[in-house]
């Protein structure tokens, strides 16, 4: 039997593991996110394609176990009252429901790649409330998940030192075939891509992770102890974004630094202690940092500063959608019709030949082009709309580490507005983890209203106790 065939099978297995265990099934797809493309890459070479699935297998099953234990009695989870969010989820579903037969797309297949782009990962914002039972559960997955960050990035390391023709160094779909790894300009230093297949999912990885580890240290004020490997976790992770070459990762946690301080630190308690305590820790990560890493900084550095293309890579998210509006009007090409894998479905089709020559690389763009204005207002309403719900809690929350699982929410759905939660799959499966991550926020907030003094004393000596556990 071929090695293909195999997969297919533990495929089936798999998916049937995942109805009966769901919740553990939505935990393993977030750790196997991480690891697909080193599967990819180095394990099964000879069937990318369908590892590439692994992972929605683990989430489909999910979504249809979390369903029949709901109508089963099993879940009693409600999500919070937002119904214009919800209409707006489901009209903006209809439509790219609708979108699959638009006449413009060369076949149907096209349509249900896109559709999955927009919305596979969208029931995470109400199977991850049900999937953890309370603070302490919650707090020890995210601690030893950002751990992860610690192997990936020495085999960062280990591909920046590798030269470019090192097994470690190739992509996935074998892209090395053709002589093609990135390196920083006339340097050669490769960029690194850890476990991913490609940068981009790497440094999407790496913003995510880099916003988790800022939960878990803010939840414990940012104390030292119990949080060594956390806090090297963040050293690894700042300099995987070195090494990737990535500007983008770095310039956003710039730009959320001053949200973060004023949310999780300046309004929080003893916030003086807090901060000074942040303070030192960063920059012991940044002294070790530069100690460590210092070519990767100096690579980095040299990227960044001959590059002339950030003022219209900051620009064109924003001016693309309307310069394509003329183009799409109001229902667009068709869903999937950008779609990086669309050509793969077309067999006997020119690629991207229904495009009609029309070339856009920005998410805003694409997605303007595909489903038109009607379809681009839905979606950037519902992210404008997440952003909001997650603002307001993040100032109403009752505990610190409930704040700060929103503040987390927040910062990454803000980052996250114009950013590639379609077209990248990395990116939007952290975007509706963060969502889910923030409707589970709100769900253990209320057990503080119904039960506020055992809930208050519970929550206050969370981090020290989730720790001693692991």
């Amino acid at each position: 039997m071929s090695l293909r065939f195999l997969i297919v099978v533990a495929g089936g297995g798999v998916l049937a593991w995942s109805v009966l265990n769901w919740r553990q099934a939505i935990r393993f797809a977030l750790i196997l996110l991480i690891a697909e493309g080193a599967l990819r890459k180095w394990v099964f070479p000879g069937a990318q394609d369908l590892i590439y699935f692994a992972k929605d297998v683990f989430f489909l099953g999910a979504y249809a176990g979390f369903l029949r234990d709901r109508a089963g009695g099993q879940v009693r989870y409600h999500p919070p009252a937002m119904p214009v969010l919800y209409f707006a989820l489901g009209m903006s579903a209809i439509l790219g429901v609708l979108e699959i037969f638009n006449p413009n797309l060369p076949n149907l297949l096209v349509g249900i790649l896109g559709f999955k782009a927009y919305f596979l990962y969208v029931p995470l914002l109400f199977v991850v409330p049900a999937v953890f039972d309370g603070d302490a559960e919650l707090y020890r997955f995210l601690r030893r998940y950002v751990l992860i960050a610690i192997p990936v990035g020495v085999l960062a390391v280990t591909q920046f030192f590798s030269p470019t023709t090192s097994v470690i160094n190739s992509y996935a779909w074998g892209a090395t075939e053709f002589g093609y790894v990135a390196t920083f300009g006339t340097s050669s230093y490769v960029r690194v891509t850890g476990t991913f297949s490609f940068i981009s999912g790497y440094a999407s990885y790496l913003l995510a992770t880099a916003i988790l580890i800022l939960t878990v240290l803010g939840a414990s004020s940012w104390r030292f102890r119990g949080n060594l490997l956390t806090f090297t976790a963040l050293g690894m992770t700042l300099l995987g974004m070195l090494m990737s070459g990535s500007r983008g990762p770095v310039a956003m946690l710039a730009l959320i630094s001053p949200l973060y301080w004023w949310l999780a630190v300046a309004r929080e308690g003893q916030a003086g202690a807090v901060f000074g305590r942040a303070l030192l820790g960063l920059g012991l990560i940044a002294a070790g940092v530069v100690y460590l890493g210092g070519d990767a900084l100096d690579a980095f550095v040299g990227r960044a500063s001959a590059g002339t293309d950030l003022p219209s890579r900051f620009s064109s998210p924003l001016k693309a959608p309307f310069l394509l509006l003329p183009q799409a009007g109001p229902l667009g090409l068709g869903i999937g019709s950008t779609h990086q894998t669309a050509a793969a479905v077309t067999p006997g089709i020119p690629p991207y030949s229904w495009l009609h020559g029309l070339a856009v690389e920005v998410e805003t763009g694409r997605i303007m082009v595909e489903i038109g204005a009607v379809g681009f207002l839905s979606v950037y309403f519902v992210r404008l709309l997440l952003v909001g719900i997650a603002l307001i809690q993040s100032l109403r929350l009752r505990t610190r580490f409930h704040r700060a699982l929103a503040t987390a929410s927040f910062l990454f759905l803000l980052i996250q507005v114009l950013g590639g939660v379609v077209f990248d799959v990395t990116a939007g499966v952290y975007y509706w983890l963060f969502a889910g991550l923030l409707f589970l926020a709100i769900r253990l907030d209320q057990k503080v209203a119904t039960a506020p003094r055992k809930a208050a004393a519970t929550v206050a000596v969370l981090p020290a106790a989730a720790e001693t556990a692991a």
